[in-house]
């Protein structure tokens, strides 16, 4: 019997995969035979081509994971209905296909997520991720529904080459419900509960969310770039979300124990970061920043379940307070050097807090080994990784072109710099102090996205 069902789990599975490069295949020669994207072919291709890759990956995991699982087949169905669906989403060139694609993927996910439906904790995430899902894609609905009737048309080309005859009340009102749309997917505050709380959820499933769905806020914001520039103070908005999600999930991150809870306040920070630079107008950084994430987290959920039962202490605070102080300083100078003797840029931000990345990774790697030939390895290992993401960012920046025009002065962007590595340098200090958080602050972070049971078969 067991063996039957692992045959038809993997017969399931080819299936699904076989389906979704014909769909992919599909898409792209139907692109390049009615070129309808414009400049989107590049987004269009790199987001596509990630999802159809943790797609198979997640897959794949799956086929071991899920065998014994009663219900496997209609698993990796919806699972393979899920990649089809954000792949239509990424590749439609009409707004009522991206609609209907996008509302899609939210119903299938909110079932994935309530796979086990035996359990108590999984339907009551289930709830929630439709409850969170339900305003986000009304508010999709609504924007698009603006921006066809004051184009005329549903053609997303012809839709984005008109935004700047829209009246600004009804422009700034569009791009608000995008930001809404693209807060509620990719789980920043209000919206993170849904995410925190689908822990309930098998481990692909999770992966698959944490590495690919939630960053269909950040494509849909870039690719609806040209309503956002019409719109300065929706750019605000999304700023000022994005600021905070960074900064909330670090906390989450500080406070959390468990391995997926972690790694689920770091997807919140990552976002958070990934729609600010939306709004700044870097979409080239946020581009690059959602395959590396995608990427990046599909592996760490795969492996998670392995790093269980791993008895080595967490790294987390290695760099003493005098590396990470000097990191940011350091950091901050160059800043105020390149304003002073340069013109500002949307994607000073990104690129100077991932140069500050490098060096802290850098650092602690060199001071965890004493072997000389070690530390040269993690040199070149550190310098092939900086390679890959120079050449990566790029690669973006020609397939999104050039950034928006900055839209903040050169003191708030040198700012909103500052605001991050001063909470780094903070998270360090307490992280090597042992210091706890305020007692209020703490209780918040450590039951955000928790789930109350009422009685049997029922949660709020």
């Amino acid at each position: 019997m067991q063996h039957s069902r692992l045959q038809q789990t993997v017969s399931t599975g080819l299936m699904i995969s076989c389906v979704l490069w014909a769909g992919l295949a599909a898409s792209v020669a139907w692109m390049f035979a009615f070129p309808s994207l414009g400049r989107d072919i590049g987004v269009s291709l790199s987001i596509g081509m990630l999802t159809l890759f943790v797609g198979a990956i997640v897959s794949s995991f799956s086929l071991r994971y899920m065998r014994s699982d009663q219900r496997s087949t209609r698993f990796f169905l919806m699972l393979g209905l899920l990649v089809a669906s954000v792949l239509i989403t990424v590749f439609s060139a009409n707004l009522l296909i991206l609609a209907v694609a996008w509302c899609t993927s939210s119903v299938l996910l909110a079932k994935l997520v309530g796979h086990c439906a035996d359990w108590d904790e999984a339907l009551a995430a289930k709830r929630r991720t439709q409850l969170a899902f339900a305003i986000g894609d009304v508010s999709l609905v609504a924007a698009l529904s603006i921006l066809g009737w004051q184009a005329g048309t549903l053609q997303l080309e012809v839709v984005l080459s008109t935004v700047s005859e829209i009246p600004a009340p009804l422009a700034t009102t569009a791009a608000l419900l995008l930001v809404i749309a693209a807060a509620a997917r990719c789980a920043l505050p209000p919206f993170s509960g849904w995410l925190l709380s689908s822990m309930s959820a098998p481990t692909p499933v999770s992966a698959l969310m944490h590495a690919g769905l939630v960053n269909a806020g950040g494509f849909l914001l870039i690719r609806f770039a040209p309503l956002l520039e019409a719109a300065p103070s929706a750019r605000i908005v999304t700023i000022a979300i994005g600021l905070f999600a960074a900064i909330y999930g670090l906390g989450i991150m500080m406070v959390r124990t468990d391995i997926k809870r972690t790694l689920a306040g770091s997807t919140v920070s990552q976002m958070g970061f990934m729609i600010m630079s939306c709004g700044l107008g870097a979409y080239a950084a946020a581009l690059w920043h959602i395959v590396a994430h995608g990427l990046f987290k599909a592996w760490l959920f795969l492996g998670s379940g392995s790093a269980i039962g791993m008895k080595s202490e967490s790294q987390r605070g290695s760099l003493s307070n005098a590396a990470t102080a000097a990191i940011a300083i350091g950091t901050l100078c160059i800043a105020v050097s390149y304003l002073v003797f340069g013109n500002g840029s949307a994607s000073l931000v990104p690129l100077l807090l991932g140069m500050a990345t490098a060096m802290a990774t850098m650092v602690a790697c060199l001071g965890s080994v004493s072997s000389l030939r070690t530390k040269l390895s993690f040199l070149l290992l550190i310098a092939a990784l900086v390679a890959f993401h120079t050449v990566g960012l790029s690669i973006a920046h020609s397939a999104v072109g050039a950034d928006a025009q900055a839209l903040l002065p050169n003191w708030v962007l040198l700012a909103l710099l500052a605001t991050f590595l001063g909470c780094w340098v903070w998270q360090q200090h307490r992280l090597l102090s042992g210091a706890g958080l305020p007692a209020r602050l703490f209780v918040h972070l450590i039951n955000a996205g928790a789930l109350k049971a009422t009685r049997k078969g029922e949660a709020a």
